[in-house]
């Protein structure tokens, strides 16, 4: 009988260990910010060409994209465009409810050469399901120190 509460014990540090990390890294959070993510490295297929070399997606927080734009007038111009440019985001993403808000701030925009290097490599939202936070944080430092 002992073995068997021994057994128990076990399986019940198990499960509170599963519910630990479901509740520290909630994969559904996870996929979707790399679908976010995913989407906006297309920034130049959602707003078209001109308005992508005058403005940059600085970051995606809880539904809202912030957008870095390089003059008033630019932004101006997005603002009037930012009910296109969600359902633009909607449809590159393959989830309308994933994108909630567009905030545009003048600031300064990355350069041009860090653009591209310091972009993650396209990764499906499959392939994120099949790796480790830290495998993928490992590609990104390492992507990263190759564009230096």
């Amino acid at each position: 009988m002992r073995h068997s509460g021994s057994s128990d014990h076990r399986a019940n540090q198990l499960n509170r260990v599963d519910e630990f990390l479901a509740k520290a890294v909630p994969m559904p959070d996870l996929l979707r910010v790399a679908r976010a993510q995913a989407a906006l490295r297309q920034w130049d297929a959602v707003v078209g060409e001109q308005l992508a070399t005058r403005s940059w997606p600085d970051r995606f927080e809880r539904g809202t994209v912030w957008v870095a734009v390089e003059g008033s007038a630019w932004a101006q111009e997005l603002r009037m465009r930012k009910d296109q440019i969600l359902r633009r985001l909607a449809e590159i993403s393959g989830e309308p409810d994933l994108f909630k808000q567009v905030r545009f701030g003048v600031r300064s925009l990355p350069k041009p050469a860090e653009d591209t290097s310091v972009r993650p490599a396209e990764i499906s939202s499959d392939e994120y399901a099949q790796r480790s936070i830290r495998e993928i944080a490992e590609q990104r430092l390492r992507e990263w120190k190759a564009s230096r």
